[in-house]
């Protein structure tokens, strides 16, 4: 069950909206190891966003997911990273990514808990 948020102030229309949430999904499956059936992304764009003084590309980034282990943040924050140097043209010094482990008896999906 990963959950990742994307805000960026990238303006980005209503088809590169949706191809950049397919694409973050599929990427994630592969880089987690995980179904994209289980996987949730949302995406804001063209948010108001200052990073570092001025309001070039930045994004801010929250990957949850039950499981997530502290020693596997570093590998992931590299790949996340190269993901939007190449897919928004984000450069890495202008990425924050908050990484969070859910417990899955605190979250509940299709009438459950995990």
């Amino acid at each position: 069950m990963p959950y990742f948020k994307i805000e960026t102030n990238q303006k980005l229309d209503e088809a590169g909206t949706e191809k950049l949430s397919k694409d973050m999904s599929s990427f994630l499956s592969g880089l987690l190891g995980k179904p994209e059936r289980v996987i949730m992304v949302s995406v804001y764009h063209s948010v108001t966003m200052t990073f570092n003084e001025n309001t070039l590309p930045a994004a801010y980034i929250e990957m949850k997911s039950i499981g997530l282990t502290e020693d596997q943040c570093p590998e992931y924050a590299m790949s996340i990273c190269e993901f939007f140097e190449t897919t928004l043209a984000i450069p890495s010094d202008r990425i924050y990514i908050d990484f969070a482990a859910i417990d899955g008896s605190m979250f509940g999906w299709n009438k459950q808990t995990f």
